[in-house]
């Protein structure tokens, strides 16, 4: 029995032959570069979803950022707690002016506890940190922003401060664009 195709119209034919097994993964391929090629706006999306508004706290705009959730808020204190790791928090708080400064409290600590200090070089900032080294590393940075009441104290692993940098930032940017308790009247 002869075919009334011609042989070049009859490969062609052949061709686009496919057995069920191989439809089924033609299409997830398919389905795996249409996903591929929207991928960034469905991140994009699940991200503007996802994360919290900004909280104005002691006039300055707090946005948690997206590895960062605020878990605790009142008018002196504000709690954020790191997303990826629970161990690890940034509690900014008001504290009245004093002559102790942070490295003199982490002094103290470090002598009190077996912790190791190291002042903090940041020049933006007064603070000092506290490296525990006997059982899980653990860190304590003390932080006191420069002419202001608001202080910062991280408490966690070393590496998850790296998480909390960006948002320590805009503290800063915008706590050196508001005047100081000096220079209040």
């Amino acid at each position: 029995m002869r075919s009334s195709h011609k042989p070049s119209t009859r490969f062609l034919l052949d061709m686009f032959h496919f057995s069920l097994t191989q439809r089924i993964l033609l299409v997830f391929g398919f389905l795996l570069i249409l996903l591929s090629a929207s991928l960034n706006r469905v991140s994009a999306l699940w991200d503007r979803f996802s994360r919290e508004d900004p909280v104005v706290w002691n006039e300055l705009t707090i946005a948690p950022g997206r590895h960062a959730r605020i878990s605790s808020l009142d008018e002196t204190t504000l709690v954020m707690r790191s997303s990826a790791n629970s161990h690890a928090r940034l509690t900014l708080f008001i504290r009245e002016q004093t002559d102790s400064r942070p490295g003199d409290l982490v002094k103290d600590l470090c002598g009190r506890d077996s912790c190791v200090y190291r002042p903090l070089e940041d020049e933006r900032l007064d603070g000092a940190i506290a490296d525990y080294v006997t059982g899980t590393p653990f860190r304590i940075v003390l932080m006191q922003l420069r002419n202001s009441n608001v202080w910062l104290e991280f408490k966690g692993p070393a590496d998850d401060l790296k998480m909390f940098d960006n948002f320590i930032d805009a503290v800063v940017t915008q706590t050196q664009a508001q005047p100081g308790p000096a220079d209040e009247s």
